[in-house]
């Protein structure tokens, strides 16, 4: 005696279920479950890649050896060489120090 395949159970399983409640429910849950395996990964590496980019603006690179450290550092850690300053130092000065004032004259 030959066994229907179990593509026939599953489809007769999907025509009696599907068009009921419970049917949309595991639906609903098979594609909130697809939707979150989808999007853990990409949420994960696009916190990966702006952990990473915001870790390489603080780092500085040493001109004598070519070593690469943060930049909260004077000395290299690997050559002892003494480390230019190369941080600007407009960021420190108050905005009403960096503005001009304008006054307007009235010429006839």
């Amino acid at each position: 005696m030959n066994k229907p395949s179990s593509w026939v159970w599953m489809v007769f399983v999907l025509l009696i279920i599907v068009p009921t409640p419970a049917g949309k429910f595991i639906i609903d849950l098979a594609g909130g479950i697809l939707l979150t395996i989808t999007l853990i990964p990409l949420i994960i590496g696009g916190i990966g890649w702006f952990t990473w980019k915001r870790i390489q603006s603080k780092m500085q690179t040493c001109e004598a050896c070519g070593s690469t450290f943060l930049n909260n550092q004077f000395i290299c850690p690997i050559c002892g060489t003494t480390i230019r300053d190369t941080t600007d130092n407009r960021e420190n000065i108050p905005a009403s120090a960096a503005t001009i004032d304008i006054k307007s004259e009235n010429l006839d």
